[in-house]
């Protein structure tokens, strides 16, 4: 019998595996697959449902240890429809405040920014955006209002000896702290309006009448765009508020939108992070039968590009 050596039509060629480690110092092969490459396939929907999302969402949480410890006091919307009696603010537990997805933002940086770009938070928040930047070697700048948030993720990121700093302040003073034109990479979660309300301080968002809201909102993002560099991304993860009295959409995300494009960025990218269902099985047959609402079970992430889109390739590593 012939083998492949004496016929080379016949040779096989040979699947070879390199290891390698991943984000977490685990071993991992090569890449072949879209997950492997961009960590969830690059669509327009990111489920976070997903097995494979909750485990790597466990390790990051287990690193960043967040559970919203400063925010015991937040207060929340509770209640029935919103222009009932029924409807009211309600003090809500640590883990049931919300907490960005840390997932979310891994993969938010891995496809928008290279590694060493500068990260600008200008509602901080809780510390799990700055972590996952700073620890993805991303050096984050944040500005946070509540002290108390801030010296908790201060502590935080010092003690992994991560590359981030939070600076205590409101956002409206972010000339006095950053410089025109000197970060790679914008990424926020603003309040959501009243959906929460954080603290009792004044210029702090949650606290604001929906006209102040936007207008202070706005005043923010302008401002914030000036310290982002040119053929460089910015992304705002928002989602939309029904009024408290007529239970109709705020417009939150068109606004946004507008507010973005005014100030000359593009708007270049719409993802919807599908949230896990929880409880909102448990509420949506309410909210139907009692207002014909929907159960909401997703957040939108705005992308916005500075600059001449038809340059992203001279600006951007290639991902595969």
């Amino acid at each position: 019998m012939m083998n492949n050596a004496e016929n080379p039509q016949l040779t096989i060629p040979r699947v070879t595996s390199s290891v390698s480690l991943n984000l977490f110092g685990e071993i991992s092969t090569d890449k072949m697959k879209l997950e492997d490459w961009f960590i969830v396939p690059p669509f327009s929907i990111l489920n976070s449902s997903t097995k494979e999302w909750q485990q790597k969402k466990k390790k990051w949480m287990i690193r960043i240890n967040d559970k919203a410890q400063v925010r015991q006091n937040t207060l929340s919307r509770c209640g029935h429809e919103p222009h009932s009696k029924n409807w009211q603010f309600m003090a809500i537990k640590g883990d049931t405040t919300s907490i960005l997805d840390p997932v979310m933002c891994e993969i938010i940086l891995s496809w928008f920014t290279n590694e060493g770009f500068k990260t600008l938070d200008p509602f901080a928040g809780d510390a799990v955006f700055g972590f996952c930047s700073a620890y993805k070697n991303r050096p984050f700048t944040g500005i946070e209002l509540r002290s108390e948030q801030v010296e908790f993720n201060q502590i935080l990121i010092d003690k992994h000896n991560l590359n981030g700093k939070y600076i205590c302040d409101d956002s409206l003073n972010i000339d006095n702290h950053i410089e025109d034109n000197s970060m790679d990479f914008i990424f926020s979660c603003p309040p959501y309006a009243d959906l929460e309300i954080y603290s009792e301080l004044e210029n702090d968002l949650s606290n604001m009448s929906y006209e102040d809201f936007f207008k202070t909102i706005e005043q923010i993002l302008i401002n914030t765009i000036k310290k982002l560099k040119e053929n460089r991304f910015a992304v705002i993860v928002m989602g939309e508020v029904r009024h408290k009295n007529t239970g109709v959409y705020l417009g939150i995300i068109p606004k946004i939108i507008q507010i973005m494009c005014d100030v000359g960025l593009h708007y270049y990218n719409e993802i919807i992070l599908q949230t896990p269902i929880g409880n909102l099985h448990m509420r949506a047959g309410a909210y139907m039968s009692n207002a014909r609402k929907i159960g909401k079970q997703h957040q939108n992430i705005l992308v916005f590009y500075k600059g001449n889109p038809k340059n992203i390739n001279n600006h951007f590593e290639k991902m595969k």
